[in-house]
């Protein structure tokens, strides 16, 4: 049974946009990804692709990107962003992690950002064993995979997280870096921040993420119009056969 999460964002396409446009504005992610392979040129495969955010910025460098999505609101956001700026080597997809529809050794990068279901089986959960070994189909040798996470220790925004579910984050991270680590992951911890124009701009995004009770202790926590935020970032290399 695939895992589907119907994120609030895939209903409300302004704040979600919104959204990602203030997570990461120095791109601190893409110069990670860099570091390890240059995007010039190569085939990249984004799953879990959402509204086609970052999809279509790949898309600016990459010689093909397929965005792989299978909820149905956030593939109306991508097919919207093709028709209003319109790339050509960019390929909208339904689709599955666990049921990739792609053939062998097609992809030079595998990204996923904030898609929840690459992670170990927890309590909302299923584990990605079945996705993981999707992605090593389509990788090729020498590929590599970006898992981008949340990190749960470190910033502002795991104090929020604390602050919203207490106790039932304890060892979250530990859990999720252990899990990776038995995959053959190296982990990143990226320094970041999520940064707006105004403090009411913030104030509505955090409605996506946060329960409403608590958005205006979460205001009080910190001053101007950002805050700190990090992202554990799983690389895999895909080798030899």
């Amino acid at each position: 049974m695939p895992n589907l999460y119907f994120y609030p964002g895939a209903n409300n396409p302004e704040l979600y946009e919104l959204q990602n446009s203030m997570i990461d504005p120095d791109g601190k992610v893409e110069e990670l990804i860099e570091s390890y392979i240059p995007l010039d040129g190569k085939i990249l495969v984004d799953i879990g692709a959402g509204s086609g955010y970052h999809a279509h910025r790949f898309a600016d460098r990459c010689k093909m990107v397929y965005a792989i999505e299978p909820l149905s609101g956030m593939l109306r956001q991508m097919f919207n962003r093709q028709y209003n700026d319109f790339k050509p080597n960019l390929s909208v997809i339904n689709g599955f992690a666990e049921d990739i529809p792609l053939r062998n050794n097609i992809a030079d990068v595998v990204h996923a950002r904030l898609a929840y279901f690459f992670g170990p089986s927890m309590k909302y959960t299923e584990g990605c064993e079945e996705g993981i070994e999707e992605v090593k189909r389509i990788l090729k040798t020498g590929g590599y995979f970006f898992n981008v996470q949340n990190n749960y220790s470190n910033g502002k925004y795991a104090e929020f997280l604390k602050l919203s579910y207490g106790r039932e984050l304890d060892g979250i991270q530990k859990t999720i870096e252990d899990f990776f680590e038995g995959q053959g992951f190296k982990h990143h911890l990226i320094e970041t921040k999520w940064r707006g124009k105004s403090r009411e701009e913030i104030k509505k995004v955090l409605f996506l993420e946060f329960p409403y009770e608590i958005i205006d202790q979460i205001m009080d926590s910190f001053e101007g119009v950002e805050f700190s935020y990090y992202f554990s970032v799983f690389v895999y290399r895909k080798e030899g056969e």
